[in-house]
């Protein structure tokens, strides 16, 4: 899946062990990370006028082979643990960008509840391996690495620490401040969903969230997917050049967040799930309209769905009933419209930041619905057949009064006269002058998900039935005798969870080699072949092995009892799932084939792990 991940919406998960993600962090930190000086930071936004951050750096890095603990398990992998810990931080962003290439690896990284928050299956990534993580709410979190063989050396190279006024929402009234994140913006402003208009809908699927990460910190601005005339899905942003301007910009760490948005009207109770991209390159910016030009390292799946957004760049152009797609306060995707006719400004700009933008290179918008706040900046600006004519550069906004300037696209087509500062050479490559495009939609496609289902020795475990659900729709298949399954033609774009059950003779795989292997553990003299061993055993569902076990079993191979009365025939677990293990295949949002979803089959008394299905 490369670097496309969904956050926010896996479940809650535990480790080595422990049966409360909670107990996670009783775990004493192992790192405790240094606290920045947050009023001077915030205090250096308010006389610079520059984007404000939301999270400073950290001056800390951690290292695999110096920091947490490397603990080796049964089947030769090895696990690493680190805790680390921030006091009075609301949040944790991390960087890498030397994550080995190592097949079957695996980074973690929950947060202090014990949910994880990512997870990056580290041979599915480029080459250069770079990731941003995060943010992770709460001023812990819990990073894990599966390595399959030796512990390996790699850095987690940037931590930045969130300010607790700055991301958690604060006041309750209209105008005061009230940080960033979900739930933080304005009551005036709009969720895409409440307009009902095919263009409107469309073209909010091109706009991003953007967490902006410099050397000096992070902030946030808004943006949008763009299509050029070649129309082969590049995947170019475009945003504004004040969301950059005046830090040292680390544009291969900047994440892009597609779909954070409600479904509905309504604001959702709970925070919603977002789609991910992290990286990217500088294509082009000019600061006289007020533009950014990106392209993500990543292609965007078909499964998203995403919107390619058109543009119009004739000269002159003024249309009414235009609207602004955008994320005010980092909050949720919001829609604000502007009703009235254009104008062009016809004199210069002086901005805060002192960049001050020429005559003719703006426009002037009054919104009548909605309004803009910190995060909105670089937002798409779209006339009524949802092109875009410009971004959000500023002005003054509330929920009473808008004022708000656009960069305007037919003045950045041009640019400053290079390919670096203009748009024309990486939307139109092939210069065929062409002055409208329209839009390039996704459109759902389906693919293939399977995998095999063996014994924890390897053999292949036949007549399973597995089950893939999502929402109220249930599928079923039965592995081959290879213990292969396979569900064809599945519609991507959605959430699916696949289950595996089998019922059968108890007695089977139950043999006098069994029962001697338990005792020999119970009293002390044999471990147990595999950690799987220690839930076959467990016949009578206590939680440990003991000799209630053991009376089962000889009741069993006796013919005293027909079978188990407090577990089933067989459990399956999704394998390489740490302890305590899964027992189903989650898969939040489709967007790519899997044919490794495979389980463990352990039955239930065979101990030894002899069974031949």
């Amino acid at each position: 899946m490369n670097r496309l991940l969904l956050v926010g919406i896996l479940l809650a998960q535990s480790l080595l062990g422990w049966s409360q993600p909670s107990e996670l962090f009783e775990r004493p930190a192992d790192v405790l990370l240094p606290v920045p000086d947050v009023s001077q930071a915030m205090a250096e936004d308010a006389r610079s006028g520059l984007v404000p951050r939301f999270a400073i750096p950290v001056e800390r890095a951690i290292h695999s082979l110096e920091d947490g603990v490397w603990t080796p398990s049964p089947d030769g992998s090895f696990l690493w643990t680190c805790r680390l810990e921030a006091p009075n931080a609301s949040a944790l962003i991390l960087t890498t960008s030397r994550l080995p290439l190592v097949p079957k690896a695996r980074l973690d990284v929950y947060d202090q509840a014990g949910q994880l928050v990512e997870s990056i299956d580290v041979e599915d990534l480029r080459g250069d391996a770079v990731f941003t993580l995060g943010p992770v709410k709460g001023s812990s979190c819990f990073l894990t690495y599966t390595s399959p063989d030796e512990p390996v050396d790699f850095s987690i190279d940037h931590i930045y620490y969130a300010f607790d006024d700055a991301y958690k929402p604060g006041l309750d009234d209209q105008e005061g401040a009230r940080g960033l994140g979900f739930g933080a913006s304005l009551p005036c402003n709009v969720n895409v969903a409440c307009i009902n208009d095919p263009d409107i809908q469309l073209a909010a699927r091109s706009a991003v969230r953007i967490m902006c990460v410099f050397q000096e910190g992070i902030s946030w601005c808004s943006g949008a997917l763009v299509n050029n005339v070649r129309e082969d899905r590049t995947p170019y942003i475009l945003s504004a050049f004040h969301c950059q301007y005046g830090y040292t910009p680390l544009y291969q760490f900047w994440a892009y967040h597609f779909r954070y948005q409600s479904e509905s009207c309504a604001n959702p109770a709970e925070e919603p799930s977002f789609l991910k991209i992290s990286g990217s390159q500088l294509r082009a910016k000019w600061a006289d309209s007020d533009f950014l030009l990106l392209e993500m390292d990543d292609e965007i799946p078909d499964a998203w769905e995403s919107h390619y957004a058109g543009w119009n760049r004739n000269d002159g152009y003024t249309p009414a009933n235009s609207f602004m797609v955008h994320h005010p306060s980092a909050d949720i995707k919001k829609v604000s419209v502007d009703s009235q006719q254009i104008t062009i400004w016809t004199t210069p700009v002086n901005w805060s930041n002192g960049i001050k933008t020429p005559a003719l290179h703006h426009y002037r918008v009054y919104l009548d619905l909605g309004t803009s706040e910190p995060g909105s900046s670089g937002a798409p600006f779209f006339d009524p057949q949802g092109r875009i004519i410009g971004q959000l550069n500023g002005g003054t906004a509330s929920c009473t009064s808008n004022a708000l300037w656009y960069g305007r696209f037919q003045r950045s087509w041009n640019g400053g006269g290079t390919s670096d500062s203009r748009l024309r050479d990486w939307l139109d490559p092939d210069n065929t002058s062409v002055m409208t495009l329209d839009g390039l939609q996704d459109i759902q496609s389906t693919t293939d998900l399977g995998g095999v289902i063996t014994t924890p020795v390897g053999y292949p475990v036949p007549n399973v039935e597995v089950t893939l659900t999502s929402g109220t729709t249930t599928y079923t298949t039965i592995t081959d005798a290879d213990g292969h399954y396979q569900f064809s033609l599945v519609p991507m774009g959605a959430s699916y969870e696949i289950s595996a059950a089998r019922d059968g003779d108890d007695a089977f795989g139950v043999s006098i080699g069994d029962i001697v292997l338990l005792n020999k553990y119970i009293v002390g003299i044999d471990a147990l072949p595999t950690p799987y061993a220690s839930i076959a055993g467990d016949v009578n569902n206590s939680g440990s092995i003991s000799v209630g076990d053991l009376s089962i079993l000889r009741k069993l191979l006796l013919d005293l009892i027909k079978g188990f009365t407090e577990v089933p025939s067989w459990v399956f677990f999704t394998e390489g799932s740490p302890p305590p293990y899964a027992t189903s295949w989650v898969i939040p949002f489709l967007d790519a084939s899997n044919d490794q979803l495979n389980f463990i089959a352990v039955k239930y008394g065979d101990v030894n792990h002899s069974a031949k299905p």
